[in-house]
């Protein structure tokens, strides 16, 4: 069994009196539990029972060892940004749609989070992707992917595609994705890229409605770096580098981008009974009948 986590954080966006009531269920389990108790700032308006336990992102940083990120994946994503970059454990209670980051759903969380508190839990490492514009390093880590475009609906990019110094392709399409084993259930998912459990340290390589019959998804070692060098953009659109869908930078026709895996991580925390596949069941309708 593992160490027992004392002093917890909780972070989100509250958007609805039923995330009110849930975050003031969490609060009431942390206090029976006697756990220290620290609300991020944004959350205090919302209620006298946070204000109490009200401080800043940085209080969090230097003092919890699990934080609880309520709300769903894009939360999940921003917080692990903010606070499991700097290794903070993150432990996800789904308020959102699919959800597939958070694990925990209103339903099943006093249960689950006591065992938590109990030491009964699972760790799960996820990376982040690093980019390079040209020569300069970005701060914008990406936990799903970073997504090149045309910035423009139907407009085309060409480019070409190096993994290392190997050329994969040259391409014409409205852009790329380039995705992290977390990311496969993400953006690359709609467009048809395949699923990857994020046992496997894997990142992805998919081209957006290429001018060409052959769309398949490209699967490398993690360890590898991706180039891509934009070599022309049609009249007088703005294409664009996405980081998770959250930040856009332009990006100019002879730009070359370099996407590697990051030494940064994010630890999540799963209950003992977390199962990957029942996640992909659930939430994309595996588990229904083909029988009407």
């Amino acid at each position: 069994m593992k160490k027992s986590m004392q002093k917890i954080g909780l972070s989100g966006l509250l958007g609805s009196k039923k995330n009110v009531e849930i975050i003031d269920l969490i609060i009431k389990i942390l206090e029976k539990e006697n756990r220290e108790i620290y609300i991020e700032g944004k959350l205090a308006k919302y209620s006298s029972q946070f204000s109490k336990y009200s401080c800043s992102s940085k209080k969090i940083i230097t003092n919890c060892d699990l934080l609880i990120s309520v709300g769903g994946d894009g939360t999940m994503i921003n917080n692990a940004k903010k606070f499991g970059i700097k290794g903070i454990p993150i432990l996800g209670v789904n308020l959102g749609s699919l959800g597939f980051l958070t694990d925990i759903a209103p339903e099943e969380l006093e249960s689950h989070l006591c065992n938590i508190l109990k030491g009964k839990f699972n760790l799960d490492k996820r990376f982040f992707l690093e980019t390079k514009l040209n020569s300069e390093i970005l701060n914008h880590r990406s936990l799903n992917e970073v997504v090149m475009h045309s910035g423009a609906i139907a407009r085309m990019i060409e480019f070409d595609v190096y993994v290392e110094n190997n050329l994969v392709y040259k391409q014409r399409a409205d852009g790329l994705i380039v995705f992290t084993s977390t990311g496969s259930t993400a953006y690359s998912l709609s467009g048809g890229g395949p699923l990857i459990h994020p046992d496997l340290d894997i990142i992805g390589i998919m081209p957006m409605f290429p001018h060409s019959l052959n769309t398949t998804p490209i699967l490398i070692d993690d360890n590898k770096t991706i180039r891509i060098i934009l070599t022309k953009i049609n009249g007088k659109q703005k294409s664009e580098l996405s980081f998770d869908g959250q930040n856009n930078m332009p990006v100019q026709e002879g730009s070359e981008i370099s996407i590697h895996k990051s030494e940064k991580q994010v630890t999540l925390v799963h209950p003992l009974n977390n199962d990957y596949f029942f996640g992909c069941r659930s939430k994309l309708g595996w588990g229904k009948s083909i029988v009407n």
